[in-house]
Formats: structure tokens, C-alpha cells, sequence
């Protein structure tokens, strides 16, 4: 049995034939074998959509962690937070140098106690998530190209052999 294909006429569709052979049993006990066609077109657009939507995620992911980061610092200066403790000592040494580009571009008001609020941290969030949000568009525009409008589709012949 022969399923005739379709001409390739599109990039992002892929056509896959199989035979598959399968016995039933009718309720009388008798065995009727079948000869099924199975014809199945693969969309590459929704994968490559997925894989766009995967990375994008990612990319989202870092920026999250990194705001994150810079946020609790901000809380740990303005609370004036004891420098040698092991978690603000944890936190500014890994936001440090995330915030180092954008140190003096902002002043830095501060009180008598000890506490800061650091406007380039600020800037430094709002800057990574612009930066985040255009790689994340650059990656949906370069992997999840417009599709060919064609759905999936499955065909199914049956032949019926006694």
C-alpha cells in the first residue's frame, strides 16, 4: 500500500509515510490483519517557535536573577546593612560587578547612619532588562521565522485483509 506524497513545495513542512501492519480479533475470535498507511506533516515553524520561546525564557531567566541581585543590594545599602557580614559580603561581591559600569554615572545621596541609595544600581536594573528584552526580541525574529501558514496533518489509509 502507497500513499502518493505531495510535492515538497514548502521548507518548514516535511512529510513522512510509514506502513504499519496490525492484527485485530474480531469478537468471534477470528484474526482480520490490517495493512495502515500512516502519513504524517511535520511543522518545523512550531518547533523552531518553541525553541525561540525556550531561549527567550532563559534569557529572562538571567535578567530576573540579575535585578534580583542589584535589588537586594540596594535594600542591604539603604538599610546601611554591616558590610563583613557573610550574606551582604556574598551579595556585594556578586552584584559588584554588575553595577561597576555604572558607578559615578549617578550621584550617590547618603545619611548620616551609614545608609546610601545607589541611583546607578537603579539604572543598572533598568538598563539589563532593556538589554534582556532586546536579545530576547533579536532571538524571536532571527529563530522563529514567519511560518508557511500550513497546519500539521495526519492521513490514515486502512486495508482490511482476511
Amino acid at each position: 500500500m502507497s500513499v502518493p506524497q505531495r510535492p515538497r513545495d514548502d521548507y518548514d513542512q516535511e512529510l513522512v509515510v510509514r506502513e504499519e501492519r496490525q492484527d485485530i480479533v474480531t469478537p468471534d475470535g477470528a484474526v482480520v490483519g490490517q495493512d495502515v498507511a500512516v502519513a504524517e506533516s511535520y511543522d518545523r515553524t512550531e518547533a523552531r517557535w518553541a525553541t525561540a520561546d525556550w531561549l527567550t525564557g532563559v534569557v529572562y531567566f538571567i535578567v530576573g536573577l540579575i535585578a534580583i541581585l542589584i535589588a537586594i543590594r540596594v535594600v542591604l545599602k539603604l538599610l546601611a546593612a554591616n558590610p563583613d557580614s557573610g550574606f551582604a559580603r556574598l551579595i556585594y561581591g556578586v552584584s559588584g560587578p554588575l553595577v561597576a559600569p555604572f558607578q559615578g554615572i549617578l550621584g550617590t545621596p547618603g545619611a548620616g547612619n551609614g545608609a546610601v541609595f545607589e541611583f546607578s544600581s537603579i539604572l543598572a536594573i533598568a538598563i539589563y532588562a532593556l538589554v534582556g528584552w532586546i536579545i530576547a526580541k533579536l532571538l524571536q525574529l532571527v529563530i522563529a521565522r514567519p511560518s508557511s501558514g500550513v497546519s500539521a496533518m495526519r492521513t490514515v489509509g486502512r486495508r482490511t485483509r482476511l
